[in-house]
């Protein structure tokens, strides 16, 4: 069993990308793993928040910032179409985040075990996707229950500047100061814990659960159990995971500019030759020809994209393979046994328990 280092790990991640990606290069499979990899393993993951709970007990409803008086009748209509949205949209959204989940799943199968179809991954990962939403939204109602109390007490520590800036009466840039200081470092330590968890439980946790069929507890006990052993490898592979996502986003960027450049310019001179002949002309070779380099802008941005995703999951799949032996026997799956050779000449190789 190989058991990388977070900073070993790099070389063979990129490696092994290579080689499921690229050998052989076929392009139609190229762009649909790509596809499923910028879907499940290169998003990000964002929590908003906005709530307010009016009071108030007969007559007009008063909101602070000097909101207009609702009464109740409005206040109840209101209401009342606010909960029929949230009662669509809410199995929608759940619907939707299973599907997507499901595919994450599947696509990990797909570069775990080096193969590309995607339909018989999906039909193994039913119970292990609805477990991860399961642990998803306890997630998310954790942070809720964070971030709620946070917000409430920062809206009553600065009550009177939030009062000013809504009574039309904006306070010199001073007086931010104090608020500024005080969100700012918060917003640094919600977006690092949101994204060691997401990291967690995307790197770790999934794989447990895709594996061994882990029930949440068990996935949650034993990530905790290899975090504690290996405190300071875990911490450096999550910075190298930042770090790496960061210089490859940043080389893809530069990939994808500097052929547009040249690309553009070109596109720029046809059209004002053919609108020197006529305009007719100029718009209807113009538009379709940019709506063909527009395609396939987007496709080699779906396959770099996909290739970062990819190579961030079998960066995860390499250091993790040390800490996890079973994740370990999937990638590095032990050789048939050996038998004596017959050949004359050669040697007759050892076979255990002789």
């Amino acid at each position: 069993m190989n058991n990388f280092s977070a900073a070993r790990a790099i070389t063979p991640a990129v490696e092994r990308t290579k080689r499921f990606l690229f050998q052989p290069f076929r392009l139609g499979r190229f762009l649909k793993l790509t596809l499923v990899a910028l879907l499940t393993e290169g998003g990000m993951s964002s929590c908003n928040f906005n709530s307010h709970i009016p009071s108030g007990k007969t007559g007009p409803m008063n909101f602070p910032f000097h909101w207009p008086a609702i009464h109740l009748p409005t206040l109840a209509a209101i209401g009342g179409l606010l909960a029929l949205v949230t009662l669509i949209t809410i199995p929608i959204a759940l619907v939707i985040g299973y599907l997507w989940i499901r595919l994450r799943f599947s696509y990990f199968d797909c570069v775990l075990y080096e193969q590309d179809q995607i339909a018989p991954a999906w039909s193994r990962y039913h119970r292990q996707a609805m477990r991860y939403l399961g642990l998803s939204l306890c997630v998310g109602v954790a942070f809720w229950l964070v971030l709620i109390p946070i917000g409430y007490a920062l809206y009553q520590h600065f009550k009177a500047l939030f009062q000013s800036i809504l009574g039309g009466n904006p306070p010199g840039f001073s007086e931010f100061l104090p608020l500024i200081a005080v969100v700012g470092p918060l917003v640094l330590v919600l977006a690092l814990v949101s994204y060691l968890v997401e990291t967690a439980m995307t790197c770790f946790v999934l794989p447990r659960m895709a594996i061994d069929d882990a029930a949440i507890r068990d996935a949650l006990e034993d990530v905790w159990s290899d975090l504690l052993a290996e405190p300071g490898q875990f911490a450096l592979f999550f910075l190298l995971r930042v770090l790496l996502s960061w210089v490859a986003s940043i080389f893809a960027l530069i990939l994808l500019v500097i052929p547009l450049i040249p690309l553009a310019i070109v596109g720029v001179l046809i059209v004002l030759a053919l609108k020197s002949a006529s305009v007719t002309l100029a718009i209807s070779l113009g538009v379709p020809l940019a709506i063909l380099a527009g395609v396939f802008f987007l496709i080699a941005a779906i396959g770099v994209s996909g290739t970062i995703g990819t190579f961030r999951r079998n960066y995860a799949l390499l250091f993790y393979a040390g800490r996890y032996p079973e994740l370990a026997m999937a990638l590095w799956p032990p050789l048939p046994p050996s038998f004596p050779s017959q050949e004359p000449g050669l040697p007759l190789r050892p076979q255990e328990g002789l």
